[in-house]
């Protein structure tokens, strides 16, 4: 038995869970999703190299307080080539690693209008096999 009764009116544990959770949904910020044509002009994109990108992040260590170049003696700077290791490695897991599923369901009803000496044939058919098909991971 307590020696101090509960009062019920401190009871907030529900409360307080229904404002955290409020928290963390109102408060997270979107990304906007790419339209179709951003979608479709992915095939033009360069693609990930870590050099351009360990250099845009060694680029802006002054930012920072990080020293760029080489440091006095002559000692290399441990933190490029750290930056470039680790970039390195996440672009090598990214290239070799991950995965995109995208997938075209069979059966996708196709529409299409032809026409010949009668006039206008229109034609409804199906799509019998999966098509290929470009993602971007988001």
């Amino acid at each position: 038995m307590a020696c101090i009764k509960i009062d019920d009116k401190l009871q907030k544990s529900q409360q307080l869970s229904d404002f955290f959770t409020f928290l963390l949904l109102e408060n997270r910020l979107s990304i906007p999703r790419l339209g179709l044509t951003k979608i479709l002009l992915a095939k033009a994109r360069p693609g990930l190299d870590s050099d351009v990108t360990s250099n845009a992040i060694i680029s802006r260590f002054s930012e920072f307080g990080i020293p760029n170049g080489p440091l006095e003696n002559g000692q290399p700077n441990v933190m490029e080539l750290f930056t470039k290791g680790l970039i390195e490695e996440i672009y090598d897991s990214i290239h070799n690693e991950m995965r995109v599923d995208v997938a075209v369901d069979p059966g996708i009803v196709v529409n299409s209008t032809g026409a010949n000496s009668g006039g206008p044939v229109p034609s409804v058919g199906s799509n019998p096999l999966p098509a290929e098909a470009t993602g971007i991971p988001s």
